[in-house]
């Protein structure tokens, strides 16, 4: 090791938003008793002035939570110590599955710190997370590009950490580096450096336990006399991670590693409990970007006067908080004390332990109803979000957030059936058909078109896509052909017409399938996956005291198939039955519905899988949709916050490369035909085999071609759910297509699925009855936001490059540009030059890269 010149000690605590207790509890334990702590070892230490005081550091949205106190005094220390540099907060609101969360949604996350920034002064160039072992490599894209500089990652004591070096420059997919300190077994460092540490600096990164508050004052003088007993010639800085950031990166070492891979998480599987929550987050992302979108047309244009950023903003911010690492109560705090170290799994032996401990139940599902409740938040504040909308109006509005000209729309309206749209502008007309659906051709960039509804008695007639033949039930269109056998159930064929390929085989295309996992598949990832062992881990990854059953799978058993045919759709709708034990002795649906639509002129199939009156059971589950491929040479791609992930190349060594978590869209390419899934309601799937209860040191590399979507599973000992209960919904759309993910437009064909276009009943008659905002497509980008400035009178656009290569993009404007700048993720001005003229500008991603634009408009 080198001469020791400078140790940077660094005090905080692992924020839980909950786990040791209720979230609303633990948000008022900062608020109140450890913000008074944390007050008065501050205020004790002031007098040993700037670099031996005691400083507090807090996730950002922690600090704002607790500035906004009621209580003006507390407010008024802390906004002192803020000043006097001993309070501080980094550039993370929180530690995130961050895999899961929405890309736009993670960056409104990074709007707290900016807001502290712009309030207080202080500028955060480091951030945190601890306890989740892996992130996606989309992170230091983020972090880098909203001005994040060093990035320390605490995995969790005994969880498998990633086969990385302990600091590295993490690169995203756009070229984007971080430097990264990553802690094996640890939420910080010591407070001197290993014996190997070869540079003159260290951070001792001395972080409390979940939610434990600061150290005691005497902590200052205690680990001075500890550091100068060891190193009696070095200076010792007690200060924040942005103090050691801006030292070790300005002496510009060039010995660090590079890492440019995916860090997937291990503990992703954790979303699985929220089944119905997770679908409602999903599919609102795409709606808060809709409709803050439409809501900045509508002040752009002069006819709206509601300014909507405060709603927005709340939605993201609780959809972001669904996001949060913490989903549940310590379990093994409440339903193991008592119970000598074993919990109640059978259905009679819960009922009697709830009997026995029914405050320690209450407190429990308290704990994941408040999990749910960031969601109802979210849908609340939307609600508020109704641009270009007045009453008593029957002009019905279509949006098209998307930046490229959608082709073949089809929208369906609410309460409305035979009738017909006329176009305002052009006076073209559209059949409204049985169900509320009408295809109205085609819809502008970013822009909108209106149209009048007017009821009507006319039924179009069209070929029937569904039918059947003696044995099977059969749906055709120009472009796919699928075969149900009327005597399993069984899809037999999905045969992609267009590119003469079979897609289906061994009768498990599209099958739902369950188990119960047995104490062996538990025992065997708990040893597989520890990288310590301590008593917790066991009663956290585990399921203490589980019965020593064995793994039982079970599958379906055929009910009925149904036929249906409307105006331009048909669909075979094919209900299962379960067997009794898996429902009354575990937690399997009642019933299962397998629902197959397909449209005359669409490429792709949509399939909807309910599982009806899923039982309640604490014995390890799971329900999975699966889709066994004929595919001789697989080639998987998947996408993950906006990029595109090669699971056999992309995930480093430890991490998950057994289950993984899909932004939109599921790839694979066989020989010269390819073919998508287009996951709605579930994020989690695996390749090859089911990846729950499973975990592999080296990438796993799977022997068959099959896709494993997670509808639900409870694998977690603790955090998380226990139990799952309830009716349940999960869409995928079926998309084959020619050549790989790119020669196919994948990426745009899961945006137009995802993000459907806006359409807005009692649309405001004034103003115009059609527009663009965009003169013409913008190919290959996707729009991530449009909306105000959160300072000045510019507007702000923000997109992301959709592919895996450098492209040259020009947005085309319909309204006059005065003034183009480029800033960063979080609105600030860089200083760099923007190509624009009056109607357009133009820039260069890298791949997958995003660029924030302001603009001025004349």
């Amino acid at each position: 090791m080198r001469q020791l010149e400078k140790i940077y000690v660094v005090f905080k605590t692992h924020v839980d938003l909950g786990f040791t207790d209720l979230a609303s509890n633990v948000i008022s334990q900062y608020r109140e008793e450890m913000m008074n702590d944390v007050l008065a070892v501050c205020e004790d230490t002031m007098k040993d002035g700037p670099d031996h005081h005691y400083v507090w550091t807090l996730p950002a949205w922690m600090m704002k939570e607790c500035l906004d106190t009621p209580d003006v005094g507390r407010k008024e220390r802390m906004e002192a110590l803020i000043t006097n540099g001993q309070l501080r907060w980094h550039g993370l609101p929180f530690t995130t599955h961050t895999e899961f969360c929405g890309t736009e949604e993670y960056i409104r996350g990074l709007y707290i710190s900016e807001k502290l920034r712009e309030e207080y002064g202080h500028t955060a160039i480091a951030a945190k997370m601890t306890d989740v072992p892996g992130h996606t490599w989309m992170l230091p894209t983020l972090l880098r590009n909203a001005g994040i500089e060093f990035l320390h990652l605490g995995v969790n004591a005994c969880s498998s950490p990633v086969d990385l070096p302990r600091l590295f420059h993490w690169e995203g997919p756009d070229g984007s580096r971080v430097l990264t300190y990553y802690s094996k077994g640890a939420y910080g460092t010591d407070l001197t450096p290993p014996d190997d540490w070869p540079y003159p600096i260290w951070i001792a990164l001395l972080q409390t336990q979940d939610n434990y508050g600061p150290q005691d004052g005497s902590v200052v003088q205690d680990l001075l006399d500890e550091i100068a007993s060891k190193y009696p010639n070095t200076e010792v800085k007690i200060g924040t991670m942005d103090d050691f950031a801006r030292d070790f990166v300005a002496r510009d070492y060039q010995d660090i590693p590079v890492i440019r891979k995916d860090l997937a998480d291990t503990w992703i599987h954790g979303i699985g409990t929220y089944p119905e929550e997770v679908s409602r987050v999903r599919r609102m992302r795409s709606d808060i970007a809709t409709r803050e979108s439409l809501s900045t047309l509508e002040q752009l244009s002069g006819i709206g006067d509601n300014d909507h950023r405060h709603a927005i903003a709340e939605a993201y911010e609780h959809t972001l908080l669904f996001g949060e690492h913490t989903w549940g109560i310590d379990i093994k705090s409440n339903l193991l004390p008592g119970r000598n170290s074993q919990r109640a799994f059978g259905k009679a032996a819960i009922q009697k332990d709830r009997a026995i401990f029914p405050d320690s139940y209450l407190k429990t599902e308290a704990s994941w109803a408040e999990q749910t409740n960031y969601v109802d938040q979210a849908e609340k504040a939307l609600s508020e979000v109704q641009p270009f909308t007045t009453i008593d109006s029957n002009i019905i509005g279509v949006y098209n957030p998307l930046a490229w000209e959608r082709q073949h729309v089809k929208i369906k309206l609410e309460h409305r059936k035979h009738g017909t749209l006329t176009d305002r502008e052009t006076r073209e007309s559209y059949f409204v058909n049985e169900t509320g659906e009408a295809d109205i051709g085609e819809l502008p960039p970013m822009g909108y078109r209106t149209f009048e509804y007017a009821e009507s008695t006319v039924d179009a007639h069209s070929s029937a896509i569904a039918g059947k033949d003696a044995e099977n039930a059969i749906l055709e269109n120009d472009a796919i052909r699928i075969v149900v056998s009327m005597q399993t159930g069984c899809i037999t064929s999905f045969y992609d017409k267009q590119n003469q390929k079979e897609w289906a085989i061994n009768g498990r295309f599209a099958q739902y399938e369950y188990d119960v996992y047995g104490k062996e598949d538990i025992l065997n990832f708990v040893k597989t996956y520890s990288y310590d062992l301590m008593d917790w881990y066991v009663n956290d990854f585990g399921k203490p005291g589980y019965p020593r059953i064995d793994h039982k799978r079970y599958g379906l058993h055929l009910a009925d198939v149904k036929i249906s045919n409307g105006d331009g759709w048909g669909n075979v709708e094919i209900s299962f039955t379960t067997p009794n034990e898996s429902y009354e002795e575990f937690g399997n649906g009642e019933a299962i519905c397998v629902s197959i639509r397909m449209e005359a002129n669409q490429p792709y199939a949509d399939m909807r899988v309910t599982v009806h009156r899923k039982a309640s059971t604490a014995y390890a589950e799971s329900g999975h949709f699966t889709f066994a491929l004929n595919a001789d040479q697989p080639n998987y791609r998947f996408q993950k916050l906006g990029s595109v992930v090669n699971p056999l190349e992309d995930i480093e060594k430890g991490a998950n490369s057994r289950l993984h978590c899909a932004s939109q869209w599921v790839d694979v390419q066989d020989e010269q035909v390819g073919l998508t899934i287009i996951p709605f309601d579930t994020p989690l799937f695996s390749i090859g085999e089911k990846g729950i209860y499973q975990y592999a040191k080296e990438v796993y590399v799977p022997e068959q071609p099959n896709l494993h979507f997670n509808l639900f599973n409870n694998q977690w000992g603790t955090n998380f759910p226990q139990w799952i209960s309830g009716s349940f919904q999960y869409a995928f759309r079926i998309v084959p297509h020619a050549g790989d993910w790119k020669a196919g437009g994948v990426q745009q064909l899961a945006a137009e699925a995802c993000m459907p276009p806006q359409v807005t009943a009692g649309w405001k008659p004034e103003g115009l009855a059609g527009y663009r905002f965009l003169k013409e497509s913008v190919e290959g980008i996707h729009v991530l936001s449009f909306k105000k400035a959160e300072q000045g009178d510019a507007y702000v656009i923000r997109f992301q490059n959709l592919l895996d290569m450098h492209l040259a993009v020009k947005f085309p404007f319909t309204e006059s540009l005065a003034d183009v700048k480029e800033c960063d993720l979080v609105e600030r001005t860089k200083e760099t030059n923007v190509e624009f003229g009056r109607d357009h500008f133009a820039v260069t991603m890298n791949p997958f890269e995003i660029k924030t634009m302001k603009l001025w408009f004349a």
